[in-house]
């Protein structure tokens, strides 16, 4: 009888990874991480523009809300809004053909937030003022 031990030609088990795997590994763990965070500061300057634009809202709200209780809405005015630092409104009257065939105003509120860049408004409300009329030479009367 023969004693004889089967001899393999298999390599021996492996332990660890090669410099090839470790790289590839590294790699697609870098993907990852980078397209973790190009997400995360996409996201973050969507956050900032989002409650930049609730703020204007309720400022502009209160501006109108002061306004139509005293003197009425500002014409082609612009000024500082006292309860937030840096936040600025302005008032514009565009042109309306149909607003003057109704014998109103269009005035358009802007609302434009610090650091704003090229003067882009946060919000912008138009409101229909009525009883007033457009000369001319672009004088309101009642």
């Amino acid at each position: 009888m023969m004693n004889a031990r089967r001899r393999t030609s298999w390599p021996r088990a492996r332990r660890g990874v090669t410099l090839v795997e470790a790289v590839v590994g590294t790699t697609l763990l870098a993907t990852v991480l980078v397209s973790i965070l190009l997400t995360a500061a996409r996201l973050r300057r969507q956050s900032v523009k989002t409650q930049q634009t609730v703020t204007a809202c309720r400022i502009a709200d209160g501006l109108l809300e002061g306004w139509s209780g005293n003197n009425g809405l500002p014409r082609n005015g612009s000024g500082d809004v006292r309860e937030h630092r840096g936040w600025r409104w302005r008032t514009r009257t565009p042109e309306s053909k149909q607003a003057d065939e109704m014998g109103a105003a269009v005035v358009s509120l802007e609302i434009l937030a610090p650091d704003s860049p090229d003067d882009s408004p946060a919000a912008s409300v138009q409101v229909l003022v009525a009883g007033r009329r457009r000369h001319a030479e672009g004088n309101d009367t009642d």
